[in-house]
């Protein structure tokens, strides 16, 4: 991005901050005191970012918590949100998520819609000589998917998962060539849940293990198989659950005919202090640790974190390939003290990168 868009991107955002983040934070609060003794517990918040690649990030996310049967007191809250983010570099993406948690938890429904035109970039050489060039691409991406999930013994879950993915690519380096692809999927996922609470958790764990199969008769225009598994463990400290130490490992594994638009990219949740889209490929390992810490007597807390992580095109790469670590802080303020819901902002940095991050709910929490 050119040195005059970053200046004007600075400028409208700190007008943004200026303008929205008092006012809106403070409104997000009055509509939560006005439900606390209702069934529906309700949550808004500005989105407001910034990163090199899409400069001012301004949006909104609000969400819904509930029992979809009060006598339930068994499983967590659902949730229904719903997100719509515009950028500096003219990127905009809207989206809708569902989560049901049904019948004393034993079965978890799980529905995504969204639609967005991304602005986005990719380094064209290798990234870990700086030998090569950022280019610019457009993502025009549509996609929903559903998951159901059992309870099939103890805290074990299993169920199957289905997605409809239609993406169209324009390359501003090739006269915008178009690269339109259909990466519909079907699959299964196994999950492992001991946390003590879904959105704040303080002990427990959490495994997933999501595995999807791109297929012709699916309607992908690429077959492939891909791996997603992650591992959360919560340990609290010293029992009062307000020094919460998290480990997490992430492992995203695609094998196959794997297409541009199908690669993981290094950055946000795993690992935070990547913005810029540098480092991607077939497969992505990361292990990051986080501690989170809660003021006494006040809604208040910061976590820090660190990780690193290795991008490659197969896992014999992977002892060849740079190291990415990231680092970081954030604040953290508890919007809903009932159900430990709470927004905040992290700021991570990367190699040769950064990240900031606004967010309602922890990281690792998926």
């Amino acid at each position: 991005m050119s040195n005059s868009k970053k200046i004007k991107s600075c400028i409208a955002f700190i007008s943004i901050v200026t303008s929205l983040l008092g006012s809106n934070l403070a409104d997000a609060q009055v509509k939560i005191d006005s439900t606390k003794k209702s069934n529906v517990k309700f949550s808004g918040m500005p989105m407001i970012n910034y990163n090199r690649t899409q400069g001012a990030v301004v949006g909104a996310m609000t969400s819904i918590f509930y029992k979809v049967n009060k006598k339930d007191t068994i499983s967590p809250p659902s949730q229904s949100m719903l997100i719509g983010i515009y950028t500096a570099e003219k990127s905009w993406m809207a989206g809708f998520v569902q989560q049901f948690y049904l019948k004393q938890d034993k079965w978890r429904v799980k529905a995504v819609a969204f639609k967005g035109n991304i602005n986005y970039q990719f380094f064209n050489g290798d990234p870990s000589t700086n030998v090569g060039d950022f280019e610019d691409y457009t993502n025009d991406v549509v996609m929903t998917y559903g998951q159901v999930q059992r309870k099939i013994w103890k805290r074990l879950y299993g169920g199957l998962y289905g997605e409809y993915n239609n993406s169209k690519t324009y390359f501003r380096a090739q006269n915008d060539s178009l690269d339109e692809r259909n990466l519909s999927n079907i699959g299964y996922v196994l999950s492992q849940d001991s946390r003590d609470n879904v959105y704040y958790p303080a002990t427990g764990k959490f495994i997933n293990l999501l595995n999807q199969f791109y297929r012709d008769w699916t309607g992908s225009d690429n077959e492939f198989n891909r791996f997603k598994l992650n591992y959360n463990q919560f340990f609290d400290i010293k029992k009062d659950q307000r020094h919460i130490l998290i480990g997490r490992a992430n492992l995203e594994i695609a094998t196959g005919d794997v297409p541009f638009q199908a690669q993981a990219v290094v950055g946000q949740d795993d690992i935070r202090g990547y913005s810029e889209g540098k480092y991607r490929g077939n497969q992505v390992y990361a292990l990051q640790s986080e501690y989170r810490y809660t003021f006494n007597e006040s809604r208040f807390g910061m976590v820090g974190f660190a990780g690193i992580a290795a991008a490659v095109e197969k896992f014999s790469d992977v002892f060849d390939s740079p190291i990415l670590p990231g680092v970081g802080a954030g604040v953290r303020y508890q919007l809903i003290r009932s159900m430990k819901i709470n927004i905040g902002v992290d700021v991570g940095v990367g190699r040769d990168d950064y990240s900031i991050t606004f967010r309602i709910g922890e990281s690792f929490s998926r």
